[in-house]
């Protein structure tokens, strides 16, 4: 009964952060609403519709035109059926602002703000019909900025008695031109119009949860995770002739240890703008992982035994607190990949609301701790895995060389000279370890135990210091590559096809797709008959430039490339996401080329 308290703890501790940030964020939301429930307008006539912007007390967006500073211009997008044909929408002035990120002026509006659409009633006939009006804004404060998109339907009705058009009220707003000039408008590219090549299916919250559910079921197949998978499956096998009831407060707590990691991505995602995989980034994260999984490889060869101090109160302690941190180690070592579903889900929810963050990534996480839910409370599937039996010591050792191997891989992310360093860590990692299994396991007497834990800590402590002047690696450009210049590719976008490939050592999939689809001859045979310039945004180590323009492009995980046609059509890339075949980067390259000789298109292209 204490277990089942322990775990329902646990559970509502999470329910209780999940309610708090629903508090927390109730009030920051901004309020857009129609400024009349229905407008009157006479049959073959003008008219326009006005939404209001309520604002938080300590919140700002951007003006429209937003001026040089960073950030981004709020702007209102009407869309309508005959007969009702909508204009361009029409701002008021905003604020001189200057923006902390960057010292360059902006414009901004703070408490209210209005925004107008003007239409065309093409019908001599009455009837009601509807805009619908979705608004984009950057909702920004001291401390962080949200993305917000919402659309509002205004009901407009066409009676041949309706008043006359107000052209007092509707000359109060202007369209961006006629406020401020546009500011460099040829040292940008403007926004994207993107045409994936991968499905088109439109993401809404429902379609985010369910196919977060399914990327994070996935996310069990790809090989960062396998290790750690591994490990639990083996603890499932271990103790399946246990008391069923043991197995599912296991199964449970590895699905809260996934669901506490993700509760800590989807924050760091949602408040501090980090991507997916971006941890990897940082050199003191890829040696703390790597360092974990050295150890835990270790204790699998039999060279330490892990061990938490006994409490009578909390004689299965060990192996449940052993499931919680497996299932925080899983995910983040499940972090570098990007499998199916994954990235044009995570690309959808990284632009909405914090909450709506939290929703998707708890979604991948139940999602990734499916099966062994499911082997947790149904038992009786347990029986297709072999019974325990001498094999369990050959398969804990094999597991023990996918540990050792995973760890050699997160080394591989870090320069010649840190790389060094970080090796003679784990072998004074090794040492420390080794002294502790022989002198501190539990056969050992007390005093002993304590003397060799402390010289564990101390081995452990004093080795990590010659990690603090390790420096991030520099990747070196391969010779077919030219290293990621927006500028230059803006420059020449009358002039030659763009390609860019989004990709980093810490990803796996991204290593997968280069050795395949990008390195087949056909592929490359066509990048050269066709003189196409490929550029390599490395995000191994922070790289604004190419992630600002990753953002853009509407992705914020990788693999991920973008092919802009030259010509009118460079702000219409194609792009590939996740995993993908030498076929699509033709196919996707053979439609830059089309696009390349057409004007300027007004309709969104795909790939059949």
């Amino acid at each position: 009964m204490n277990n089942y308290k322990i775990l329902l703890a646990i559970f509502l501790h999470i329910v209780i952060i999940m309610f708090y940030i629903s508090f927390v964020y109730s009030d920051s939301l901004i309020e857009i609403y129609p400024a009349k429930q229905t407008v009157l307008v006479k049959p073959q006539s003008k008219g326009y519709a006005v939404l209001q912007i309520q604002l938080p007390k300590k919140g700002y967006i951007y003006a429209n035109p937003k001026g040089e500073g960073t950030g981004k211009a709020t702007v209102a997008i009407a869309k309508a059926s005959h007969p009702i044909v909508p204009g361009n929408t029409r701002y008021l002035p905003g604020t001189f602002y200057i923006s902390p990120l960057d010292n360059k002026p902006v414009y901004i509006y703070k408490k209210q703000t209005s925004v107008c659409i003007p239409f065309q009633v093409n019908t001599t006939q009455e009837g009601t019909y509807s805009l619908s009006i979705t608004v984009e804004a950057l909702l920004c404060d001291d401390v962080s900025c949200t993305p917000v998109q919402k659309t509002i339907t205004q009901t407009i009705r066409v009676d041949a008695k309706a008043p006359e058009f107000n052209k007092m009220v509707y000359d109060v707003f202007k369209e961006p031109k006629e406020i401020t000039p546009t500011v460099n408008a040829d040292s940008t590219s403007g926004d994207f119009t993107v045409i994936d090549v991968g499905s088109a299916t439109p993401m809404n919250l429902l379609y985010g949860i369910i196919f977060g559910i399914i990327a994070g079921f996935l996310l069990n197949f790809m090989p960062c995770v396998l290790p750690v998978i591994s490990l639990k499956l083996f603890s499932f096998v271990s103790y399946s002739n246990n008391d069923h009831s043991k197995i599912r407060i296991m199964g449970s707590l590895f699905t809260a240890g996934i669901l506490t990691s993700f509760l800590v991505l989807s924050s760091l995602a949602a408040f501090a703008g980090y991507n997916w995989g971006e941890l990897f980034q940082h050199h003191t994260f890829v040696i703390v992982m790597s360092s974990i999984i050295f150890a835990l490889g270790l204790s699998f060869f039999g060279v330490y035994t892990f061990t938490i101090p006994y409490v009578p109160q909390l004689q299965s302690a060990n192996v449940y607190l052993d499931s919680y941190f497996k299932g925080i180690i899983a995910t983040l070592l499940a972090t570098p990949c990007s499998g199916p579903f994954l990235g044009a889900t995570l690309a959808w929810s990284l632009t909405q609301h914090p909450v709506i963050i939290f929703i998707i990534f708890i979604n991948i996480g139940l999602g990734m701790s499916l099966p062994y839910l499911l082997l947790s409370f149904y038992p009786s599937l347990i029986r297709f895995i072999p019974k325990p039996g001498d094999w369990m010591i050959t398969f804990e050792q094999i597991m023990g060389f996918l540990l050792i191997a995973t760890s050699i891989y997160l080394l591989t992310l870090l320069d010649s000279g840190s790389l060094v360093k970080a090796l003679w860590f784990l072998l004074l990692l090794s040492i420390a370890f080794w002294q502790w299994g022989r002198f501190g396991n539990i056969t050992k007497q007390l005093m002993q135990r304590i003397v060799s834990f402390i010289v564990l800590i101390l081995l452990i402590v004093g080795s990590a210091t010659t990690l603090f002047t390790l420096q991030k690696n520099t990747s070196t450009d391969e010779i077919s590559y030219t290293q990621f210049d927006w500028e230059a590719i803006a420059s020449r976008k009358n002039s030659q096809i763009a390609m860019v490939v989004f990709t980093a050592d810490w990803c796996p999939n991204c290593k997968f797709v280069e050795a395949t689809a990008l390195a087949s001859q056909e592929v490359i045979t066509f990048i050269q008959a066709n003189s196409i310039q490929v550029y390599k945004a490395d995000i191994t180590t922070k790289n604004q430039q190419a992630e600002n323009i990753l953002q853009r492009l509407g992705s914020r995980s990788i693999p991920f490339v973008a092919i802009f046609p030259k010509g009118d059509n460079f702000s219409r890339p194609i792009i590939l996401r996740d995993i993908y075949t030498a076929k699509d980067v033709l196919n996707a390259l053979q439609k830059a080329i089309e696009l390349s000789t057409q004007s300027e298109l007004p309709q969104l292209l795909s790939i059949p």
